[in-house]
């Protein structure tokens, strides 16, 4: 019996409003917590600043790096920040669920993540993306 070749994977992640929400809200409990302490005032103004700065680049860094995965029978998984596809492993690790992907990964022998919300995706690439991920071999 001829083995069925399946049609390639290609998702783009768009940014996911519901992680900018749960990042803003994070940041501006620690901002309350910062400032209702009993420390210094300058000490207050320092946190705040460093709290209100790594909110900004965190988000700006959610805008601005679209990732793109890749899946083919002949390349396996493959993923773009913007540049060239690299080749990666899929770590057994990795864990989906009906709200978000928590994707672990080996790139160049690095292990990395990936937050991937059910959002940052149209319904039926989210579906498709955990299907591929459930079905397909990690190597």
């Amino acid at each position: 019996m001829a083995k069925k070749h399946e049609p390639s994977l290609l998702v783009e992640l768009k940014s996911s409003k519901r992680l900018k929400r749960l990042l803003i809200v994070m940041h501006v409990l620690a901002l309350g917590s910062s400032i209702s302490n009993a420390l210094p005032i300058e000490v207050k103004l320092a946190l705040s600043t460093g709290i209100c700065l790594h909110l900004w680049f965190s988000i700006k860094r959610l805008t601005s790096k679209p990732y793109i995965i890749k899946h083919t029978e002949e390349f396996g998984w493959e993923i773009s920040d913007g540049n060239d596809f690299e080749s990666i492993q899929i770590l057994n690790s990795t864990v989906t669920t009906v709200f978000a992907i928590f994707l672990h990964f080996n790139k160049n022998a690095h292990k990395q993540s990936l937050l991937i919300l059910n959002d940052a995706l149209t319904e039926d690439d989210y579906r498709r993306l955990i299907v591929r991920l459930k079905t397909s071999d990690k190597k």
